[in-house]
């Protein structure tokens, strides 16, 4: 009886040793990372704070001097409507560049309803969403990051 569960035990271990030698070491194996893609973010402008709307003049800088070929929506809305009225923007130079790199500056046409302003009265740089809210949301599900200013 012994002979044979020592048979069985040297059977199991030469079996186990010959199947780690069949294994490819770790070392070999190459994975390839997919290049990331480029970052495309949302801001919501719901303010009619003039130095945030510097500010974020200033940042947007900051932020294509490092990530050129990110894509940036600003939608505004509330308050925020009036960073893209040609009577009160602080930044009309800004944006009209920014434009030119292909930021899109997105006016909300319920705010614009509701305070009676018309296209007209808008920079030429800017575009219409019916909603701005729905509109983030929409980028949202679209894989775009959300930042509120």
């Amino acid at each position: 009886m012994k002979k044979i569960l020592f048979a069985f035990l040297l059977f199991v271990i030469a079996n186990n040793l010959n199947a780690q030698s069949k294994k490819a070491p770790v070392h070999s194996i190459k994975t390839e990372l997919p290049a990331p893609q480029p970052l495309k973010i949302v801001f919501q402008l719901s303010t009619a704070d003039t130095i945030i709307h510097q500010t974020f003049m200033s940042q947007l800088k900051n932020y294509l001097s490092v990530a050129p070929d990110m894509k940036v929506e600003v939608v505004c809305h509330g308050g925020g409507i009036n960073f893209l009225l040609k009577d009160s923007s602080v930044a009309k130079d800004q944006i009209k560049l920014f434009s030119e790199k292909g930021v899109k500056f997105l006016a909300c046409e319920f705010t614009m309803a509701k305070r009676k302003i018309t296209k007209d009265q808008l920079l030429a740089e800017a575009g219409t969403v019916t909603s701005g809210v729905l509109e983030i949301a929409r980028k949202q599900q679209e894989g775009w990051s959300y930042i509120k200013l």
